[in-house]
């Protein structure tokens, strides 16, 4: 089982992916994670050489977690390394949930988890314009994505289907 989880910022990528992670026993790649851990949080968008440094490093993050695991379920949008997952994985499953229920989930984070210690609640909250930026600049590179790779990928838009395709997964159906 290799399932590779994209969506816009809020959609619901990791909890899924950590449900599955759990569910399954199977190692779970959090692409946001390897950001953070290779200091890409640290960097001025101007930066493109420290930009460029952590992205080799988020690539080869991703290339040894390939080679070490022959099931798995990785979750996130970085179109560098995205053709290196999708090539391998078996199912993509593309979150795609509407603008609105995002930009509530990301609130209720901010205030509910410490998702990211590396950063302040005030730069977490902060983040909301980012993700009605990238809801029409990745949004729209995503749909080309799951295009290419059509045969192998799931469109889910809403949690209802999210449950539905988390119960159709469950180990008990799995043959």
């Amino acid at each position: 089982m290799k399932i590779t989880i994209i969506g816009n910022c809020g959609s619901g990528k990791t909890t899924l992916a950590q449900k599955i992670s759990q569910c399954h026993k199977i190692p779970h790649l959090q692409l946001d994670r390897l950001w953070f851990e290779n200091g890409g949080h640290t960097f001025k968008r101007d930066d493109s050489d420290g930009r460029a440094g952590v992205r080799e490093k988020i690539r080869l993050g991703v290339e040894c977690f390939l080679e070490k695991n022959t099931d798995w379920v990785s979750e996130g949008w970085y179109s560098r390394v995205q053709p290196l997952i999708a090539e391998q994985a078996d199912i993509i499953v593309f979150l795609d949930i509407p603008l609105w229920r995002r930009l509530i989930n990301h609130v209720r984070r901010v205030f509910r988890t410490n998702r990211h210690p590396e950063i302040t609640r005030w730069e977490d909250m902060k983040f909301t314009y980012q993700i009605i930026k990238r809801t029409f600049t990745h949004g729209k590179d995503m749909r080309e994505f799951v295009k290419t790779y059509r045969s192998k990928s799931i469109i889910l838009k809403n949690y209802r289907e999210v449950d539905q395709y988390l119960n159709d997964l469950s180990p008990q159906r799995v043959q």
